[in-house]
């Protein structure tokens, strides 16, 4: 109870930062699934189109990969995605514009729970997700993010210099030294 009860405030919090980076008003139904809404299948789907784009202010230059699909059909959709992390789906049903709704990954667990439908006439769409912005920034450390703190780079381990191979004799195995030979076999 209680773990959904988090999860439930944490997909409002969501909600709101959508409804509150698409404008004033609410102009576009959200709903929840928490098992996720079903994602279009890309294997049986042409590939029509794909661009960068800029969806976020956070993360600096056209950061976002845009794939267009239209399935046999002729529904029509395109995925969001940052450093291979798909986040969203537009689905176009008629396959022709507008796109009829959209789905999100909102907390980055595969599950595609949140369905934005706008009303007709809005431009109201989803936005780019935290843990998102989070991913990105961890893939490159050497930016800062907005905040203007660095994030540290991942600790590496240094490797010791590799030993030199000792020559060997053709048909022979080197002989260890004493101090191998003596010890005792576990």
């Amino acid at each position: 109870m209680r773990g959904s009860l988090r999860a439930g405030l944490w997909v409002t919090g969501a909600v709101s930062i959508a409804l509150t980076l698409s404008g004033s008003a609410a102009h576009a139904a959200i709903l929840i699934n928490p098992q996720g809404w079903r994602f279009p299948n890309i294997v049986t789907a042409n590939k029509e189109v794909i661009r960068v784009s800029d969806e976020t202010a956070l993360i600096p230059g056209k950061e976002t990969l845009l794939k267009g699909y239209r399935k046999a059909d002729g529904t029509f959709f395109l995925t969001f995605e940052i450093e291979g992390r798909v986040f969203g789906v537009e689905i176009d049903t008629d396959g022709k514009p507008p796109f009829e709704y959209g789905i999100m990954d909102t907390d980055g667990d595969g599950k595609f729970e949140t369905k934005i439908v706008p009303e007709k006439g809005s431009n109201d769409k989803g936005y780019v997700p935290q843990w998102v912005i989070d991913y990105y920034y961890s893939k490159h450390p050497e930016l800062k993010e907005p905040s203007g703190i660095a994030k540290a780079a991942p600790p590496t381990l240094t490797a010791a210099p590799r030993p030199e191979p000792t020559p060997t004799t053709p048909g022979r195995e080197p002989i260890p030294p004493p101090e191998i030979v003596n010890q005792p076999s576990p």
